[in-house]
């Protein structure tokens, strides 16, 4: 009977293979096992994975089965291939020198307030705590745990913040000042599709050096124009580390926008997502008066932008973004659809989903335009291939692989645009192969 409990319990450790599944159907006394995996996994959401122990090496993790049959729940598990460990936090393998959690057995558990209940437990003007305590609703999401279990501070999405933006009401949002619509897709000003001309937003970020400058040197050569007869221009979401000033005063001197990407562009997203309103202010504002400096641009329009890595940092960074008078972020993607997004502002609810992994979007009301990103569609042959996720960045198309193929992702999203509502299309770059360089001049 021993050897055959502690058989049982390193099949549990090793992740219940099919043998170990086949024994607990065997041992049938044997309660107090099947007991620890209900409980490991009582009230766990079953895409959540967690660590049965801390020793290792940090690669094993399981998450709740509940099997069909008389099987019951069970436990099932990934191994993160050699040299990676598993990310608690984030879900996801990665470098084992990027994993800091691997003493984390689980994500942690947050007690969330009771906002919905058959009848009211509180007076007007107040919500309910988890643990039944009342307090003011304009308490709830102000980044100050207000209840005693904290639970004020854990219920601040987009959806469920009780003090979350309205949603859009048109004869209150009248352009040029705020823009909304239900969806996001209507075009400004209700004009028809064939009556807009199509715009394409061409935006670099990062650094501006020797590595790049070639490039847009050979991009904005003066040739290319709009229709109206203008030269084209860019956007430069720049970074303070690597800059040569030099090359962004000439930029600027010539018509192109410059925008701010950060001053240290840290590479830990974490610090973006849950970065304090001073962060943002000494990464954005500081960034933007050091541009100012060194690049001698003094006509006040440094006015947008963009998070490392893409990473919101929710109403902190809105409301920095608003007190220092930055017109607009350019960092929400809108996923991929059949109809894209049109720029909107942040009075109003965003009118898409908040799109990412661990995403912080705004949920309160801001002053400030968001000129979102909407996904692009990678695939190689719409007509025929399988539906793919979209990618952001033309460079973080990976199936891309070589020109032609960027060619055709470039005429497809074009078209995809032009032939709906005719939103903006994003060309947002950070790095170029040669034969993708090559097609990329050629559709300009």
């Amino acid at each position: 009977m021993t050897s055959r409990l502690a058989f049982a319990a390193i099949c549990i450790a090793l992740l219940v293979t099919s043998e170990c599944a086949r024994f607990k159907r065997q041992n049938d006394e044997d309660e107090t096992e099947e007991k620890s995996v209900e409980e490991l996994c009582e009230n766990r959401p079953p895409d959540e994975y967690f660590r049965l122990t801390t020793d290792g090496d940090c690669r094993d993790v399981v998450r709740c089965d509940k099997a069909d049959g008389n099987i019951g729940t069970r436990l099932a598990g990934v191994r993160c291939p050699t040299g990676l460990a598993f990310d608690i936090e984030r879900q996801t393998c990665d470098w084992k020198t990027n994993v800091k959690n691997c003493r984390q057995v689980e994500k942690p558990r947050k007690v969330l307030p009771n906002l919905k209940t058959d009848e009211p437990i509180c007076p007007d003007g107040k919500l309910s705590c988890g643990n039944g305590e009342c307090i003011n609703k304009d308490l709830f999401c102000n980044d100050t745990p207000d209840c005693k279990d904290g639970s004020d501070e854990n219920s601040c999405s987009v959806e469920t913040d009780p003090n979350r933006a309205p949603d859009c009401d048109q004869s209150q949002c009248q352009l040029p000042d705020c823009f909304c619509s239900a969806d996001g897709t209507r075009i400004p000003g209700s004009i028809e599709p064939n009556q807009v001309p199509q715009m394409i937003t061409l935006t670099f970020n990062g650094a501006i050096n020797i590595d790049n400058i070639d490039l847009y040197e050979e991009i904005f050569n003066g040739q290319r124009q709009n229709p109206n007869g203008c030269q084209i221009k860019g956007t430069f979401f720049m970074n303070h580390k690597y800059t040569n000033y030099s090359a962004v005063q000439d930029l600027h001197r010539r018509g192109h926008e410059i925008a701010v990407f950060s001053l240290t562009h840290r590479d830990d997203p974490k610090y973006w997502t849950s970065g304090s309103y001073d962060d943002w202010l000494a990464e954005m504002a500081g960034g933007r008066l050091i541009i100012e400096r060194f690049a001698n641009i003094s006509d006040g329009s440094i006015i947008g932008v963009r998070a490392p890595y893409l990473r919101v940092g929710g109403n902190k960074q809105f409301e920095m973004m608003a007190d220092q008078f930055f017109v607009y972020d350019a960092s929400i993607t809108a996923s991929l659809s059949r109809v894209p997004i049109w720029p909107y502002t942040l009075y109003f609810r965003m009118p898409h989903k908040c799109n990412g992994n661990a995403q912080n979007c705004p949920s309160k009301s801001h002053p400030v335009w968001e000129i979102v990103m909407n996904e692009l569609d990678r695939r190689d042959d719409p007509s025929f291939d399988e539906s793919l996720p979209g990618c952001h960045m033309v460079d973080s198309c990976s199936n891309i692989q070589s020109g032609d193929q960027f060619g055709r992702l470039l005429r497809h999203n074009f078209n995809r645009h032009f032939n709906s509502n005719r939103a903006p299309l994003g060309e947002s770059n950070r790095n170029f192969r040669d034969h993708i360089k090559f097609q990329l001049l050629k559709y300009f």
